[in-house]
């Protein structure tokens, strides 16, 4: 899996979700799994390899952007109109948006996916982090 339901939680409040499942109760899961061979399509397009215990920080919220997406617009039209101020989907949107041309960029292999990202900083003595000298050093005069 690329994404889990939890996930989706990071771009759309729970509730909404408990909304989704009121009028069907699998919508999310199978949107989820279809957003998922979707990805899985893209990404054998592209040429990429994706190991299942390591699954790229793009990939993954590709997947958890678009699943919440298309979960949310089974409930609401206020998804499809930007009109107002009133649109809180708006944010959703413009990353719905971005995700598309991003699995778009990956099913043509233009973009680099980078490995997960560690859970837990490890320390490491093999480089060093050299920055250039401060260029206000008296901060007084501000």
């Amino acid at each position: 899996m690329y994404c889990t339901r939890d996930d989706l939680t990071d771009y759309i409040l729970a509730d909404y979700l408990a909304a989704v499942d009121n009028i069907d109760s699998e919508k999310v899961a199978r949107t989820i799994t279809n957003v998922e061979s979707e990805m899985t399509e893209a990404l054998v397009s592209g040429g990429y390899t994706v190991a299942a215990d390591s699954i790229p920080a793009t990939v993954k919220r590709v997947c958890a952007v678009l699943s919440a997406y298309r979960s949310i617009s089974a409930v609401t039209s206020l998804i499809t109109s930007e009109a107002g101020n009133e649109n809180e989907f708006l944010p959703l949107q413009r990353a719905s948006e971005r995700a598309e041309k991003e699995l778009n960029q990956i099913r043509e292999g233009k973009i680099k996916l980078a490995a997960p990202e560690a859970d837990t900083s490890q320390p490491s003595d093999n480089f060093v982090v050299v920055t250039p000298e401060s260029r206000f050093v008296d901060w007084k005069k501000f």
